[in-house]
């Protein structure tokens, strides 16, 4: 199976489905802009530059499956951190 086809079953909206809505785009791009490096760059060039796993894995020097994990690890920090911030509200 090819690791750009992998979906992880989420019951609730995706980050990536958030980011369509205008309304939630300004919230995830503040907690985006706070994310450390390389999980930002990584899934700012996934959901924005719409780069494969493999191409971001080149331009890092490392690995596909490298990408993919940063990316995965960057997508649960941002739903994490959303979360924080609905509740703070």
């Amino acid at each position: 199976e090819d690791i750009d086809e992998v979906q992880i079953p989420d019951p609730r909206r995706s980050v990536e489905e958030q980011i369509e809505d205008k309304d939630q785009a300004m919230a995830i791009h503040k907690v985006l802009h706070n994310l450390p490096e390389p999980y930002k760059e990584v899934f700012s060039l996934r959901v924005f530059g719409e780069l494969s796993f493999r191409q971001i894995g080149q331009l890092f020097g490392k690995t596909e499956n490298w990408a993919c994990v940063t990316y995965h690890r960057a997508r649960n920090m941002l739903k994490e951190r959303l979360e924080e911030n609905k509740h703070e509200k």
